[in-house]
């Protein structure tokens, strides 16, 4: 009755309007939306430019860039696999003038704004490219053309290149690595103008050198460069003690692809490089840890995990490209070198552990296949494979120091193929080479996925810290045993990075300051270890008796025994013949109707 009236009221002329309902309200407004939706189907130009408006945005701008108000995560052990998502799409065509293949890249971070990328040209020269520092395209993009080229290429010329296998630049210039041979050079990165200056070299450019013995290259591909943060700190968080006597020297990682080793170079002086050790069997491919099958990709950590309890000042990570795994060795000492008995101790390259899941295994999704390439960002560790087409995130596990963990991976969109030379910088970002099928080549960037970018550490003493103390087990039992005392007090110590070794350093804090003969030292472990975050453990609750070991004589455990039991019983059946009764007498009520 109500659609009538309102029909009768607006088709009737003269008559007044009945007061509005909420009814009318509505269907008032779903005319008005109608009459809005139909309209702009009778503009179809209009509706077509809002259309062409919106997918003309482009969202850049946001997503290849920190948010604004990033969000907080805590320590992450595992993502699920992310597609990457192109920032910047470089063709080489527009950075060399022709579609030729590239070779490797690398990046570095000249100062906080200025960035530079170089770029190998396979059988060409070696580009360096100018990261944009502001705008809207700032990080993730490059200046075109490329600011200058560096070399050409011909392997009967000395003074040029031989097939340029990777390039690593240096804030002082870049060191070249090319066939059987490696070059550093000296270079102002901000003077276009100004030239590469030869400083060392080891190898000889295309030819053997059986003259140099173990320092002689043969097709080396890649290199790592360890070098401490100052003369005093190998980094920020580790000072340079008596544990780590060499820790000030420079030193050059070099695959020397070819003979199935890794090479150990000391660059501390630029006018000469000095050959100090291979790990792996100079000519023999291995797959133990005693060698490599065709190393490839290094990258150094400074600090490792291992730094923090020993003689260890940084890992060395390498593509092991024909085992398909992950090797982490240990740049560090096999004897403390502080002990007047070690004097002369000598820095060494020892095996740390690897990373390996078999291709055609259980786990084969998160195995390496024809891994090629490393870089270190954080405490993450990306591994480029060449088959595998995807960039593997690892980092090591806390608690076992020779583990390394799967964390996800990082693949590419149909039609791409992942070349395997990349490099992630400091900011968040990662470069890479591409090719875009069927064979277009270039130089991309993405904005690394922000839980990798914001994450902290997984960290053992601060989950040590977060436990309760158990005051019984400290004085009862650790007291009691002086090698348990040594082990614990020395891991923790060690953990919270307190110097319990050299007496006339700052922060010294003896292991047996908390040894108190008949006690142990809580308090001063509060305050030194724990900041001042101790708390005791509660006591176990009381024990209650189960009640079927809490039954009377009668084998009853409720009031009254069976009496109680049996009363239930005897009521709940009289409640039965009752609804029973209800029921007869109302059916026979009904029959009788």
């Amino acid at each position: 009755m109500r659609s009538k009236h309102v029909e009768h009221s607006l088709g009737t002329p003269g008559k007044s309007w009945p007061k509005a309902t909420p009814w009318v309200r509505s269907v008032a407004l779903t005319t008005l939306l109608t009459v809005a939706v139909a309209t702009l189907c009778w503009a179809p130009d209009r509706l077509q430019g809002i259309r062409r408006l919106q997918t003309t945005v482009d969202d850049k701008s946001e997503r290849c860039k920190p948010p604004r108000k990033p969000p907080n995560f805590g320590t992450i052990f595992s993502l699920d696999p992310v597609q990457i998502n192109f920032c910047g799409e470089i063709p080489m065509t527009e950075l060399v003038g022709t579609n030729t293949q590239v070779s490797s890249i690398s990046f570095l971070a000249l100062t906080a704004t200025a960035e530079v990328v170089t770029l190998v040209e396979k059988g060409g020269p070696i580009y360096q490219l100018n990261v944009l520092s502001d705008g809207d395209r700032a990080r993730w993009d490059i200046t075109r053309p490329a600011v200058r080229t560096f070399g050409g290429n011909s392997c009967l010329d000395f003074t040029q290149f031989c097939e340029v296998a990777s390039v690593t630049p240096l804030l002082t210039g870049f060191v070249v690595v090319d066939r059987h041979r490696l070059q550093e050079f000296n270079v102002s990165w901000g003077e276009s103008e100004s030239s590469e200056v030869a400083l060392n070299t080891m190898g000889k450019m295309n030819m053997e050198a059986p003259i140099l013995q173990d320092a002689q290259l043969f097709f080396p591909t890649y290199l790592a460069v360890y070098k401490s943060v100052n003369n005093t700190h190998i980094s920020d968080e580790l000072e340079i003690s008596p544990l780590f006597p060499h820790a000030a020297n420079r030193y050059f990682f070099v695959a020397d692809t070819g003979h199935h080793r890794v090479m150990f170079i000391n660059a501390s002086s630029h006018s000469s490089l000095q050959y100090i050790e291979s790990y792996g069997v100079m000519g023999e491919a291995r797959s133990d840890t005693t060698g490599f099958n065709f190393p490839m990709g290094l990258a150094v950590m400074v600090p490792t995990d291992e730094s923090f309890y020993g003689l260890v000042m940084a890992a060395v990570f390498v593509a092991d490209r024909r085992n398909n795994r992950l090797v982490k060795l240990l740049l560090g000492y096999r004897r403390d070198p502080s002990q007047p008995q070690n004097k002369g101790e000598k820095p060494t390259l020892m095996w740390g552990g690897e990373y390996y899941r078999d291709i055609a295994g259980a786990q084969y999704n998160q195995s390496l296949y024809d891994p090629v390439g490393v870089s270190i960002y954080r405490h993450w560790i990306f591994v480029s494979e060449a088959e595998g087409n995807a960039i593997t995130v690892l980092t090591t596990n806390y608690m076992q120091h020779d583990e390394l963990l799967y964390i996800t991976e990082l693949y590419p969109a149909p039609g791409v193929q992942l070349t395997g030379s990349f490099s992630t910088t400091e900011q968040g970002y990662l470069w890479f080479a591409y090719i875009n099928r069927p064979s277009t080549h270039g130089l991309a960037s993405i904005y690394l996925p922000e839980p990798l970018v914001r994450s902290p550490p997984a960290s053992w003493i601060e989950e040590f810290r977060a436990q309760c103390t158990n005051a019984t087990v400290y004085n009862l039992f650790i007291m009691a045993n002086s090698t348990i005392y040594d082990e614990h007090v020395l891991q923790v110590l060690n953990a919270a990075r307190i110097n319990w070794r050299f007496p006339y350093l700052p922060g010294y804090l003896s292991k047996d300051a908390f040894n108190l003969t008949l006690m142990f030292d809580l308090m001063l472990w509060n305050e030194t270890v724990l900041e001042g975050n101790m708390f005791y453990c509660l006591p176990p609750p009381p024990e209650t008796t189960p009640p079927m070991l809490s039954a009377n004589e009668g084998g009853w455990n409720t009031p009254g025994g069976g009496g109680v039991t049996l009363l239930g019983a005897s009521q709940r059946m009289c409640s039965l013949h009752v609804v029973l009764g209800v029921v007869l007498l109302s059916l026979m009520e009904m029959a009788m109707l």
